[in-house]
């Protein structure tokens, strides 16, 4: 005696209907992450994501940074700021001492201050805040690629579930 499987059209809506609802959260989720710095651009801020262990125990690899654009005239010595360094790197370190010509900076956890002197037009803002890892988030998900893959498989599930 066979037995057959039979998957209730019930449970085939139900899947399909978190599956779509998956995305269209991953989806939303893309939007508020690619469009969040354009609206703290607006308001002054920007956000950038700590790539190194420079500033640890302050910040770690991962975390995103709020920064006050262009609040370069409140800089003070022991300030976090994120700057351009020479080669146009974004580099985001504490302001140890300041100098006739400009700043000097170090990572909290470098052992020898940066080399050169920070001129004040480099300074992109000020650190505001933190938020703990989402910059890895944000990263992955204001990739094209994510985003392009996240849009075909909405086509995908949006084709099945109108379908039937």
């Amino acid at each position: 005696m066979e037995e057959k499987v039979v998957v209730n059209k019930f449970d085939k809506f139900k899947i399909l209907n978190i599956a779509v609802t998956g995305v269209i959260i991953l989806l939303v989720l893309n939007l508020i992450t690619t469009k969040s710095d354009k609206l703290f651009k607006l308001i002054g801020f920007r956000t950038y994501t700590v790539l190194s262990g420079s500033m640890e125990p302050e910040f770690y690899p991962g975390d995103m940074v709020v920064t006050k654009h262009k609040d370069k005239a409140n800089i003070n010595v022991n300030d976090i700021v994120t700057y351009k360094d020479n080669e146009g790197v974004i580099i985001t370190h504490r302001i140890i001492e300041e100098t006739d010509e400009g700043y000097i900076t170090k990572g909290d956890n470098n052992n020898v201050k940066d080399a050169g002197i920070l001129k004040a037009e480099n300074i992109i803002g000020k650190v505001k805040f933190s938020i703990p890892k989402i910059g890895y988030v944000m990263n992955f998900l204001s990739d094209s690629k994510v985003v392009a893959i996240q849009m075909v498989f909405l086509a995908i599930f949006i084709f099945f579930y109108y379908k039937d």
